[in-house]
C-alpha cells in the first residue's frame, strides 16, 4: 500500500464509523412536535415535481412556501420522516468526507493531514452539527450542502476541469435554494474571489468572474421564487416589530415614509422580548390579528423597499451598533432547544466543542497572509474569505429576521470552528 493513500483510507475509515454511529442515534416525532415548519416542507415535498407550484409556490393560509431543494430532498426521502432523519444522517456524513478530501488536496505534510482529518470529524460529531439531523427542517440539509458547495469549491480552485466546474455549478444551485440567504451569500464570496485573483492579476479571474454571473441570476431568479411566496412577509413584520418600532426616532421614519398603524404597535409590542416563550407567542398571534390587517398589506406592498432604504441610511442599525451585548451574543448561539439534549457518541464532543473563540479565527486567518504574500497560493485565502462571508451572513440574517435569531444563525459559531480547523491546518502546513 502506498503511504499517500493512507490519509484517504483513513477519512473513509472515519467516513464510515462516524455513519454507522449517527445513524444509531435514537430520535422520534416527538422531536419536532410543535414546530410549524415540518408540515410546510412535507405539504411541498408531496407537490408533483412537473408541477410549477413545486418551485414558485403561492402563499395560503395553511402553507407557507419554502425553496425547493429541502422539499426536493424529502420527496426523494418519499416525504417519510423516518427516512428524511436517517438520510439527512447520511448527507453530513458525505458532505464531510467530501471536505475532507478537498482540504487534503491542499495539505502536504502528513501529520497536518491527519490532525485535519481527525479535527473535522470531531467537530462533525458535534451534538450542535448531528442534533439538527434529527429534525425536519432545513437546517440539516442547508448546512451538509454548505460543507458540500466549500469542497466542490477547492476541488474547482485545484484541478479547475469541466468536471468539477459541473459538479460545483450543481451543488451551488441547490445549496442556494436550501434558504433564502444563501443567494447573497454566494454574491459576496465570489465577489471578493473575483477581486483577491484581480489584484495579484491571476489568469484565472475570467473563469472564476463566471460564477459570479451565474450566482447573480440565481439570486435574481430566487427573489422571484420569494416574491411569488410572500416569503419576506413575516420576517420583514418581525424585524418592524422587534426592532424598529422600539425606536421613536426609527418609527417616526417609518410612519413618514408611509407604514400604518405605527402608534398601535408601540403601544402594544414595546419592550417585547423574543428571546422568551412568551414574547415569541405574542409575535406570532401578531400574523393573525385582524387589527395590523392594514400593516400586513402595506409590508407585502411596499414594506421591502421602505426596508432597504432605511438600512441604507442607517448603518449603526444595519450593522448591529444599536444592538445590546446580551442581543448580540444570541449571534454565537449552539446546541439550541430545538436539538434538545445530546445524545449517543455525541455527548463526548460537548467537553471539546467550541473550541476557537471568534478573535482567535480571525488571527489565525490574518496570519496566513505572510505566507500567501510569499507564495501567492489562492487556498491560503480561502479561510479569510469564509470568515468574510460568515460576517456578511450574520449582518443579513440579523436584518432580515429579528425573531430567531439563534436558529438562523446556528452556523455562526460553527463555522468559526471549522475555519479556525483550516486556517491551522494551512499556516501549520507552510511552516516548512
Amino acid at each position: 500500500m502506498k503511504m499517500k493513500n493512507i490519509p484517504f483510507l483513513t477519512n473513509l475509515c472515519l467516513f464510515i464509523i462516524t455513519l454507522l454511529l449517527s445513524l444509531s442515534v435514537p430520535y422520534s416525532a416527538q422531536d419536532w412536535e410543535g414546530l410549524n415548519d415540518p408540515q410546510d416542507y412535507l405539504h411541498q415535498s408531496q407537490i408533483p415535481l412537473l408541477d410549477k407550484e413545486f418551485y414558485f409556490p403561492h402563499y395560503t393560509e395553511d402553507f407557507n412556501p419554502r425553496p425547493f431543494t429541502v422539499p426536493l430532498f424529502y420527496k426523494l426521502c418519499g416525504s417519510n420522516t423516518s427516512v428524511i432523519v436517517q438520510m439527512q444522517r447520511v448527507l453530513l456524513a458525505l458532505s464531510t468526507f467530501f471536505l475532507v478530501c478537498a482540504l487534503l488536496l491542499f495539505i502536504k505534510r502528513s501529520v497536518v493531514k491527519y490532525f485535519l482529518i481527525i479535527s473535522i470529524y470531531l467537530l462533525m460529531s458535534w451534538w450542535n452539527i448531528t442534533g439538527w439531523t434529527t429534525l425536519i427542517l432545513s437546517e440539516s440539509v442547508s448546512m451538509s450542502l454548505l460543507f458540500c458547495w466549500m469542497a466542490s469549491f477547492l476541488f474547482l480552485l485545484k484541478k479547475n476541469n469541466t468536471r468539477w466546474w459541473v459538479i460545483h455549478l450543481m451543488v451551488m444551485f441547490l445549496f442556494s435554494f436550501t434558504r433564502d440567504t444563501w443567494p447573497y451569500i454566494l454574491i459576496a464570496f465570489y465577489s471578493v474571489v473575483c477581486f483577491s485573483l484581480w489584484l495579484w492579476k491571476e489568469r484565472a479571474l475570467k473563469y472564476f468572474a463566471i460564477l459570479l454571473v451565474i450566482s447573480t441570476g440565481i439570486f435574481f431568479l430566487q427573489q422571484a421564487t420569494a416574491k411569488t411566496g410572500n416569503r419576506y412577509k413575516l420576517p420583514l413584520m418581525n424585524s418592524i416589530v422587534i426592532r424598529l418600532i422600539q425606536n421613536d426616532e426609527h418609527a417616526q421614519w417609518l410612519a413618514k415614509n408611509g407604514m400604518p398603524c405605527v402608534e398601535t404597535l408601540q403601544k402594544n409590542f414595546r419592550g417585547i422580548d423574543v428571546r422568551t416563550e412568551a414574547g415569541q407567542e405574542r409575535m406570532f398571534r401578531l400574523y393573525e390579528d385582524t387589527v395590523y390587517n392594514a400593516f400586513a398589506r402595506w409590508v407585502l406592498a411596499k414594506g421591502q423597499p421602505v426596508y432597504i432604504r432605511f438600512m441604507l441610511t442607517h448603518p449603526a442599525y444595519t450593522l448591529l451598533l444599536e444592538e445590546t451585548g446580551a442581543q448580540r451574543s444570541r449571534i454565537l448561539a449552539y446546541d439550541l432547544f430545538y436539538i434538545d439534549e445530546p445524545r449517543g457518541y455525541t455527548r463526548w464532543m460537548q467537553f471539546i466543542f467550541p473550541l476557537f473563540t471568534v478573535p482567535v479565527t480571525l488571527v489565525l486567518c490574518f496570519l496566513l497572509m505572510i505566507p500567501f504574500m510569499l507564495r501567492k497560493k489562492q487556498v491560503l485565502l480561502f479561510p479569510l474569505q469564509l470568515a468574510f462571508i460568515v460576517f456578511i451572513n450574520v449582518v443579513l440574517s440579523y436584518n432580515a429576521d429579528a425573531l430567531e435569531v439563534e436558529r438562523h444563525l446556528f452556523i455562526t459559531l460553527i463555522m468559526v470552528q471549522l475555519i479556525g480547523f483550516c486556517a491551522t491546518a494551512l499556516l501549520w502546513d507552510a511552516m516548512e
